[in-house]
């Protein structure tokens, strides 16, 4: 560390006690001794160096980087300096100033991995997750064998959706360090949001026999081995995640949804008290646990459960999703067409003006011909409402020229929805408007018998669906309305139901160029049909901006 003039030999004996003391941990002294140089010559750049280290190592963040600011004034190209400021400066949560010490190391010895790594953590801290990918490459090329800089760039990868460039860095990681736990767990992470759920499973089987007792790798392997209908074998998992970790949360949901599935709602209503009681304000315990209840045919208590929810908070999408089946379940069908008010919540929209084409006929062409190129359709995805088709993940939010035209449809539909019908609904619990959101969307390709399950979006406010195609047979209808969109739960309407009358429903026959919005807590699926032509249809929420997605959607 520079020295704006050479220290006398008292200070440099001064200076070798202090460092003494620092490194024997007796901080206090080294502070002291450390004081007195700086007092003495304010323009020493190392003593405020080391004091300003001693100060991160004893956890005064926010006093080391006044001197550690300084020391960067003092000795602006020394690269010490630079890289304490920065760590320094992640400690105290101040991301802007990381990013900017790290990127003047970086710029300052571009060949050191460090600088561009810090950098990196910044920009991922500043939600600038682009650009933190760049900053995590250029640490790979300053240093190709440290595994744990690939496995943050294939963290970042993930997060902006490069899945299979993600999956290859985190390979690479865990081929350059058999010991990375961080490299198979992560992997395991973004397989299984590919729905690759069998090299999923492997890559966390792989993380834990480097950490047999990591309950978060217990937890998600459960929820792989699930997806993968081995609900036995998931439940274990989730037992163990438990015994790791007694007080985690959403390992007593996951078990309870695992017994669930098994039809075991007594053991699934224990789980889910375990969870109310370590988190008495988790809405998806609260209305995991209501839904058990009814399962149970405890309908006072389940009724309870939902109310005490949306009493506190009101137009929770989760809550209504299953409320709407307990009311008609226990007779309350008029509170029951209050929430599911299919004529004034059901609207439908036409697309007659795409921007940038000549007709309707031609961006539909477009988005045909976009959807079947789209790199992550995917044949009967599991897990997934779709049966006989295929699905999209993300494929709104793109530059492309027919998506951004049908989004541009999209965004004026759900606006002058939100105005006219959202805030107009007048069942008490019903959701507001949100001041503002954004879209995330998927392509449905429905073969022959192909349709989707009952379902419902609890991550989303309104819901919609445009049709890019539909099958003659379709078009041409029928009584059995083969290849309609339905709403309400069909479950209510069996004979074992326990419901009174007919359960509510509503139908739409969905034509080219028809985009229909609704409530995103409105169950729906679509009735199979048979033809040589396919069904395709573009499907979306309006989620709440600046808010984390609503868990409690049921099991």
């Amino acid at each position: 560390m520079s020295q704006t003039k050479p220290p006398t030999e008292d200070a440099q004996a001064l200076l070798a006690a202090a460092k003494e003391h620092h490194k024997a941990r007796r901080f206090a002294e080294a502070e002291a001794v450390y004081g007195r140089l700086i007092a003495a010559d304010g323009g020493a750049s190392e003593p405020r160096y080391l004091l300003g280290m001693l100060l991160v190592q004893t956890g005064r963040n926010d006093q080391a980087l006044a001197h550690l600011r300084e020391v960067v004034r003092l000795a602006p190209d020394n690269p010490l300096g630079l890289r304490a400021l920065g760590h320094a400066s992640l400690a105290a949560q101040r991301a802007e100033e990381a990013a900017d010490a790290f990127g003047r190391l970086a710029a300052l010895r571009p060949d050191l991995a460090e600088g561009h790594f810090g950098q990196g953590n910044a920009l991922r801290d500043l939600g600038r997750m682009a650009d933190a990918v760049q900053a995590y490459r250029r640490a790979v090329a300053a240093d190709p064998k440290s595994p744990h800089v690939r496995v943050n760039l294939g963290v970042m990868l993930q997060g902006i959706a490069a899945y299979d460039e993600a999956v290859s860095v985190l390979r690479e990681a865990a081929d350059l360090a058999p010991d990375s736990y961080a490299a198979r767990y992560n992997l395991g992470y973004v397989l299984s949001l590919q729905r690759r759920f069998d090299e999923a499973a492997e890559a966390y089987r792989a993380a834990l026999t480097l950490d047999p007792d990591s309950a978060a790798a217990h937890l998600n392997l459960g929820s792989v081995l699930q997806n993968q209908h081995k609900v036995d074998e998931a439940i274990v998992s989730y037992r163990r995640a438990i015994a790791a970790a007694p007080d985690l949360v959403q390992a007593h949901i996951n078990l309870a949804a695992a017994l669930h599935e098994k039809q075991d709602a007594t053991g699934a209503v224990e789980a889910l008290r375990c969870a109310t009681a370590l988190d008495p304000t988790n809405l998806q315990a609260q209305v995991n646990l209501a839904q058990s209840l009814q399962a149970v045919g405890d309908s006072m208590d389940a009724e309870a459960a939902y109310r005490r929810v949306l009493e506190q908070h009101p137009g929770h999408v989760g809550a209504l999703g299953h409320f709407s089946i307990a009311l008609q379940q226990i007779g309350k069908r008029d509170e029951a067409k209050l929430l599911l008010d299919y004529p004034a919540l059901l609207k439908p929209y036409r697309l007659t003006r795409p921007v940038g084409y000549a007709d309707t006929d031609a961006l539909n062409a477009a988005l045909s011909a976009y959807a079947h190129a789209h790199p992550t359709l995917m044949k009967d995805p599991p897990a997934k409402a779709t049966k006989y088709g295929s699905q999209t993940m993300e494929i709104l939010n793109a530059p492309d020229a027919p998506i951004a035209a049908l989004q541009r449809f999209f965004e004026d539909s759900v606006a002058d929805y939100m105005k006219t019908v959202l805030a107009s609904a007048k069942y008490k619990f019903a959701p507001k408007p949100p001041a503002s959101w954004k879209l995330h969307g998927w392509a449905v390709i429905l073969r022959s018998s192909g349709h989707q399950t009952p379902h419902f979006h609890p991550a989303g406010a309104v819901s919609g669906v445009y049709y890019v195609r539909v099958p003659k047979t379709v078009r041409d209808g029928g009584a059995d309305e083969a290849g309609h969109i339905r709403f309400g739960h069909p479950l209510l309407d069996v004979p074992d139901a326990k419901v009174a009358e007919p359960a509510l429903m509503a139908s739409f026959k969905p034509e080219e160029g028809m985009l229909i919005l609704f409530p995103s807590y409105f169950w729906h699926h679509t009735v199979p049909f048979e033809s040589d032509e396919e069904r395709i249809s573009i499907a979306f929420d309006a989620i709440p901006a600046g808010a984390p997605a609503q868990t409690g959607g049921g099991y």
